[in-house]
């Protein structure tokens, strides 16, 4: 089950890393690619990046916690959904996108590991890998040391210099939303239905946070499509709370 629901997860990051908020060509492969990515794009200005560099580290960090895989996915959407994937998610100070609703619950320690992949990168090749970049390595990375497989990742992205305005940040498919106002987010993004699906399978990949979506449950379900059995009243062996992701 969790190689299934890491290659749902994996379906989705190929979609938001090639697709969103980009103009789409055809690589020489044949392959779809973002405008201005290509395979092979560091094979000479960092030949080790991939292999030795963000690889063993991944590896290292995933073996500690698993629940990197998920947390970095989860980085990963929240950096591509609003402009594009240009790590803008990453920027501290004035404006940061961190200090945001949407990316209050980004986990430290999912963050922590791409700076340490960026620093070994650069200490390795000098400055000449896009944190864009080492982001999308990582999450692919995290996702196959999950269960799901692997797959050749077109690379040079170019990083933000600036965070991505609040109100694109507040674009980010809230909890609330229903099927008609999810469908029109993904489709402002050039994301089909297929990957909104996608999408909701590779929740089910890490851990939910209960103000998310408790109000719904209780004091019992205020939402007419929930069947009231499921409600933690109707079972009282059940747990009245839900686990809080860490």
């Amino acid at each position: 089950m969790a190689s299934t629901r890491a290659t749902a997860a994996i379906l989705l990051l190929v979609a938001l890393i090639c697709h969103a908020v980009a103009a789409v060509k055809v690589d020489t492969s044949g392959v779809a690619v973002a405008d201005g990515l290509k395979f092979g794009f560091h094979d000479f200005s960092c030949p080790q990046l991939e292999k030795y560099i963000v690889k063993p580290l991944v590896a290292a960090a995933f073996k500690k916690d698993v629940g990197l895989a998920p947390a970095l996915i989860r980085i990963l959407f929240h950096d591509c959904f609003p402009q594009g994937c240009d790590a803008s998610v990453l920027l501290n100070g004035t404006g940061s996108e961190l200090l945001l609703g949407p990316n209050l619950t980004l986990r430290p320690a999912a963050l922590k590991l791409g700076d340490d992949i960026r620093a070994a990168a650069h200490a390795a090749c000098g400055p000449v890998v896009s944190c864009a970049d080492i982001l999308a390595l990582a999450t692919r990375d995290a996702l196959v040391d999950a269960g799901g497989p692997s797959y050749e990742l077109p690379l040079g992205r170019r990083d933000g210099l600036a965070p991505a305005p609040s109100n694109l940040v507040f674009t980010l498919p809230a909890p609330n939303f229903n099927v008609s106002a999810l469908t029109k987010s993904f489709g402002d993004r050039n994301l089909s239905v297929t990957d909104l699906v996608t999408l909701s399978g590779a929740h089910s990949f890490g851990v939910a946070h209960c103000s998310s979506f408790s109000h719904r449950f209780t004091p019992a379900p205020t939402d007419p499509a929930i069947d009231p059995r499921s409600s933690p009243r109707s079972r009282p062996s059940a747990p009245a709370t839900c686990r809080r992701a860490p």
